[in-house]
């Protein structure tokens, strides 16, 4: 099935003093289906997943989010998800969705109720007795639960316990598709992401080195998506 574009990058390059952590990227995402943003630590990644949601303004090129130039107001339209992206520790997890209610207007309180009540989570419990992983899921729930074209995840699985980065996954599969969203996940963790996948980007210093759909790469090359990361990326 052809999708329409979401986000288009035309020659994108970003520069921070001499340093070039993105360099002429030209990238067009599709409006649906879970795209993996893959490399080692300091590809280039997050400063891409930056970009793409207008928290940075490219050097050269432009970014657009549904044909309109992608700014910091985009973030209206973009739910991101940042690796250290924290919490306030002192609200409940009850609180926590009373206060996601209030900031976003796509915020749908039934949605993300429905996440909480999947995961097994006490709505009264505080924040900040909570795990990394488990901070980790209730972000991710509160993305999920907006109703936003676009999900922007930078390093969900680092650092957690295999059965949470399970669980974070199934929450993509049983959630991420009721609506029409991309969502867009950075990792160096391929193995358990893979099976997952829609399309995959391969960085290396800054560059895009391979994007394709999952289904292309093990049906047209016979690969498996860590083996094309070992061959682009390492």
């Amino acid at each position: 099935m052809q999708h329409s574009v979401v986000v288009e990058l035309n020659h994108v390059t970003k520069r921070f003093g001499n340093v070039t952590a993105v360099e002429n990227v030209s990238l067009r995402l599709p409006d649906q289906g879970i795209v993996g943003l893959l490399g080692l630590n300091g590809s280039g990644k997050t400063t891409l997943l930056n970009l793409i949601a207008g928290l940075l303004r490219p050097t050269e090129g432009s970014v657009t989010l549904n044909g309109s130039k992608v700014t910091r107001q985009s973030g209206k339209k973009i739910a991101y998800v940042a690796d250290n992206q924290s919490l306030y520790a002192f609200y409940t997890i009850r609180e926590t969705i009373d206060y996601a209610e209030k900031v976003y207007q796509d915020f749908v309180r039934e949605a993300a109720e429905e996440i909480i009540h999947f995961l097994k989570f006490d709505m009264n419990q505080k924040v900040g007795q909570l795990s990394k992983g488990n901070k980790m899921r209730l972000n991710t729930a509160i993305a999920l639960a907006r109703r936003v074209p676009l999900l922007l995840l930078d390093e969900p699985l680092s650092g957690l316990d295999p059965f949470i980065r399970e669980e974070i996954l199934k929450m993509f599969v049983h959630f991420g598709g009721v609506y029409q969203q991309t969502i867009v996940i950075s990792s160096h963790e391929v193995s358990e992401l893979e099976p997952y996948l829609d399309y995959a980007i391969f960085m290396k210093e800054g560059r895009i080195m391979l994007y394709a759909s999952a289904e292309e790469i093990r049906e047209e090359r016979e690969q498996s998506i860590l083996n094309v990361m070992r061959e682009y990326c390492v």
